[in-house]
Formats: C-alpha cells, structure tokens, sequence
C-alpha cells in the first residue's frame, strides 16, 4: 500500500512540475522586432520586381547597418553606388555574409573602406538596376558613419563558387587568386573586361575607362581584390578591382633560354584522405627547383592508383599513359612558380577537405575537379580517390613536359603504401627518374622503372587526416639530394591556415 501510495505522489508531483512549466502566452515576456534588417535578409526579400522598403515588408525594420567596401578614389565604381556588407548569425554553419549597393549620388564618394555606417531604409526602394540589386531612393541625410578604420573582411572566391551562387557574392568585397590571363605581354593593358581562369574556370574583371590605373599592363597572373558586380548585358558577375593595389600581379618573368635541370620540380608533400569524401579534396605539393614558367615549357603530374579493384589490371602497358582508374594526368600550361616555392596540384583549393579552410592564396598551377572530370589528354577517368591511402603502391610522378613516352624519366617520383601490385612486368611499368630512393641504372643494367631491380622504395600508407610532408634536402648545384626524404605527417584540422603545410621544421628545402 504504501508503495502504490507513494507511486502516486511522484505522479501528482511530476503533473505539478509539468504544469508550473508550462507558462501561457501572457505568461511571455514581449519584445518589439529590432530597428535593423540584414543584408541576407534584405535580398531574400527581392522577388523580382520593384519592392518598397515600408515596415510591414521589412519586420518593422527601418535601417540597413554595416561595413563599407567601396572605395571611388579609384574612379572603377558605379558612381553614387555605396557598397556595404554585413553578417546576420542564422546558425546550423550557414553563411549569412553578404552585399548590398545603396544609391546616394555624390555622397557615395566620401565614404572609405573600413567606415562603419547605419542607414535608414524605411520607404526606399530595392530594385536592379542594369543587373544590379541596390537600394535607390536614398539621401545623403540618411546616412550616419559611426565609425572608421574597421578592416572590411574579404571572401576568397573561385570561378565554381562564384557562378554557381552568384546571389550570395554580388556586391561583396571578394579576393580571387590564381588569376591567370592570356595576355599580349608590354601591349595590352587591363582596362575593359578581361577573362581569367582560376584553373577550374573562367570568370571576368572590369576596369573602366575612368580607372586611374586602367594603363597597368596585364600579366600573366595575378591576385585581384574588388567588388563582385553582375555585367549588365548578361548578368554574369564581375570583379571590379577598386584601386591599383586590388591588382597584384604575381607572375615572374623567366628567361627561356635558361635550360630546365634534371630535377626542375620535386615532390615535397600530399594529402591522400582528408576527412570526409576524397573526390577533388586531394592534393599534391611540390617546389621548384628553378624559376619556371609553364607557359613556355609545360609540364605535367600523374598520380597512379594500382588497387586491385582498378582498371585496366595487370602490369600498367603504357606506364604513366594506361589511364583507367589506373593513372590520372594534369598537364600544366600556366602560372609560374619562382625558385625554392611550394606550388600545387589537386582539386578545391582547401587545406583539409569539406568545409576546411580555402588556401586558394597558395600557388595552386592546376586545381581540377578530378571526381567530376576525366585527366587531360583523356588519360584517367573521373575518380573519386586520385591519392590511394590503403592498399597496393600508388604513386606520385611529374615530368618536364606534356609528351611523356614509356620510359620518358620523370622530373621526380615517389611511391607510397602496402603491397607492391602489379607495377612492373613484361618490359612494361611506371619510369622513374634519378633522385633519393630511385637509380635508372644498377650497375651498368638499365631499370627505368618503379618494381624493377632495385627500385622497390615507398614511403608508408599515408594517415588520416593528416598531411604527409617528406622534406629532405636538394642541391641544385649538383643536382643530388644531400639528405633523403621521410615520411611525416602534421595533423591539419578544418581551421588550420597555410603555413600549417609549409613552414614546419623540417619541411623540405633546397641549398645553392
């Protein structure tokens, strides 16, 4: 009895805390909707068609805050165009940054990068105007700066980003490295709109007649910062560089008589399974060993990927060119990479996979989405794991060239992971070069390829996660390596930063 007495007690108790918890609705607190609306709340609201900025529309909202961007000391904006940008925190990892150009006339001028400014919205009008989403029907009066030298943030973009969601990047202060033009070097200038690719596309910068620095020569790369406005015949976004100093150039100038070494480029680190998927995560790392331009003299990266499963099996018949699931190549055709410089090759320019920090600052010379495109040359179908981190040896190679024949020798080359495979066989396999682990003759017998004679070196199954740097110390004098390469690895979170892959101590270095 007294159990049942006491079961029911700790019901009824339970029914009362319950009850006490849950409060009615007069029982809340009331609060007023905030004065403020944010950008990403601002272009959610554009349908299409003119839409007046009144409170019912806004959620009662009567100001725009935020950081302004432009800068028309430059004379390469809209005129009366102000450029601001904001963040709303909406959580779940969304990104809320985003821009908005307010027309103020004249007054748009006396504003600077960095001035923080709220603006009163409240019956204006936000429409596009020649591509462009603004806010028209703004005064000068309307606008208070409160305050100054704020550093505006900037968004790293790429051509795939950027064109698959043009909304979330217009009017935004952006930065797009790896710019790479065709133009005609001494004569051509960068004023007009001008192409670039980014290595997985192509987008446009635009420099009016009016820029003060529209006589600048265009080079062969460059890093260009600026805003992202639609063109206003085709509405493909644009960036517009707002002064000389948006648009660095980068690319050296290298002599072409200078003849390329036996070991121009080295293998100096990758990353095989960053976390979540592979497909177009990958990289390789390599440094020059002179002052290149693959312009004049291309080259070309191959990984190969000898897992049981890969097709076509058996020995690899035409080496480096058997293509399949077996070898992937990228040719090299532009950029160029200065003497003792890391470079890359891979997919997404992000340091660690998914979501990970863009490192598109980085001297990326091919960023190939290999998951989604067959390699060049039509040797290697798409795959989803360029860099094999289990299994049979896969291995790493560049050459100095795009024509590379059977026992064409690499201008470097290493193999990593378990069992050996099917590599070598029939007078047939995967050419390797002179350097640290590998010899091309073994006592005056030829071996030019990975598996025969002596030539069986590989590093280990590369980590999880984490970013196998091989180091190692190169001559250039004598073109030798003067201390051999190992295996290490450095663990890279999402949010490390570039020189979490490029300055560790023993990171790999060249002397004379």
């Amino acid at each position: 009895m007294k159990k049942i007495l006491k079961k029911h007690i700790l019901i009824i108790g339970a029914c009362i805390v319950l009850m006490t918890a849950c409060k009615r609705d007069s029982d809340y607190v009331n609060s007023s909707p905030g004065p403020y609306i944010s950008n990403f709340d601002l272009r959610k609201l554009y349908k299409g068609t003119d839409l007046v900025l009144a409170k019912n529309v806004t959620g009662q909202a009567t100001y725009v805050a935020g950081q302004v961007t432009s800068d028309h000391s430059g004379g390469n904006l809209p005129a009366g165009l102000l450029f601001i940008q904001n963040l709303r925190m909406v959580g779940n990892g969304v990104d809320s940054l985003r821009g908005i150009a307010i027309n103020i006339g004249a007054a748009a001028a006396n504003y600077a990068p960095g001035d923080s400014v709220h603006i009163k919205i409240e019956g204006s009008t936000l429409k596009r105007v020649d591509g462009l989403l603004q806010i028209t029907g703004i005064t000068a009066s309307n606008v208070e700066r409160v305050a100054s030298g704020i550093r505006p943030l900037i968004t790293p973009i790429s051509t795939i980003t950027t064109l698959a969601k043009p909304d979330n990047f217009e009017s935004c202060l952006v930065l797009a490295n790896d710019c790479n033009f065709e133009p005609n070097i001494g004569v051509e200038t960068i004023e007009g709109v001008k192409t670039f690719n980014d290595g997985p596309g192509n987008m446009q910068i635009n420099v009016n007649g009016t820029a003060r620095f529209k006589s600048e020569f265009l080079p062969y790369s460059a890093k260009i910062s600026g805003i992202v406005i639609p063109s206003a015949s085709n509405g493909v976004p644009q960036v517009w560089p707002r002064l000389k100093e948006d648009f660095i150039p980068t690319s050296i100038v290298v002599d072409p008589s200078i003849p390329l070494g036996p070991n121009p480029a080295i293998i100096s680190g990758y990353f095989a399974n960053p976390s979540g998927t592979d497909a177009n995560y990958e990289y390789i790392q390599f440094m020059a060993t002179q002052d290149l331009d693959f312009r004049q003299k291309p080259f070309t990266v191959y990984a190969t990927n000898n897992a049981g499963a890969s097709t076509p099996t058996g020995f690899p018949v035409a080496g480096w060119n058997t293509g399949g699931l077996r070898t992937y190549k990228f040719n090299i055709t532009r950029g160029t990479v200065a003497k003792g410089k890391f470079f890359y090759v891979g997919g997404y320019k992000q340091i660690a996979g998914v979501t990970s920090t863009d490192i598109s600052a980085a001297n990326w010379v091919v960023s190939k989405l290999y998951s989604d495109n067959n390699g060049d040359d039509g040797i290697g179908d798409k795959t989803a794991n360029l860099l094999a981190n289990s299994g049979n040896s896969a291995g790493i190679a560049i050459f100095a060239t795009k024509v590379v024949e059977l026992t064409t020798a690499p201008s470097d080359v290493v193999f990593f992971g378990g069992s050996v495979g099917s590599v070598y066989g029939s007078g047939v396999g995967y050419s390797i070069c002179n350097n640290d682990y590998y010899t091309t003759s073994n006592a005056g017998t030829a071996q030019p390829f990975y598996g025969q004679g002596k030539n069986t070196f590989k590093f280990v199954i590369p980590v999880d996660t984490e970013f196998t740097y091989l180091g190692g110390e190169y001559d250039v004098a004598t073109k030798k390596w003067t201390k051999s390469r190992v295996h290490k690895t450095v663990a890279v979170p999402k949010a490390a930063t570039l020189p979490v892959i490029e300055q560790m101590p023993a990171v790999t270095k060249i002397t004379n």
